[in-house]
């Protein structure tokens, strides 16, 4: 098993024993503006899947690009019928977040799991 394939099993026992429900909001046939910040066009869709939220650690908070109150999020990629997107919105409970990063565990064609950071 390659370092890549356990680290990504190891992500998936965490999300399935400590993760919890929680919605993840995008669009669908959207386009995203980066000097805008925004999406435009488009169908808004909402997935109920299972997440695992942590915090950052006070050195890893640099108050630039990562925020106080920022939180990390893992999702497993068979979970979701769409990978996340930038300005998603995560829909904790009453909370809701939006996608600021997205990183992947891909060690060859298919994600096996998403890392995001979001914020309130």
């Amino acid at each position: 098993m390659s370092f890549y394939s356990e680290m990504a099993e190891m992500a998936r026992e965490q999300i399935d024993e400590y993760g919890r429900l929680a919605i993840i909001r995008g669009t669908t046939g959207n386009t995203y503006n980066p000097s805008t910040d925004t999406n435009s066009g488009g169908t808004i869709t909402e997935t109920s899947v299972k997440m695992l939220f942590t915090e950052y650690r006070a050195k890893e908070i640099d108050g630039t690009i990562i925020l106080r109150g920022d939180k990390k999020v893992m999702i497993a990629n068979a979970a979701l019928n769409t990978p996340p997107m930038h300005n998603d919105i995560v829909i904790d409970g009453t909370n809701e977040y939006k996608v600021i990063d997205i990183s992947t565990i891909q060690p060859g064609d298919t994600p096996l799991i998403y890392k995001l950071q979001v914020r309130k």
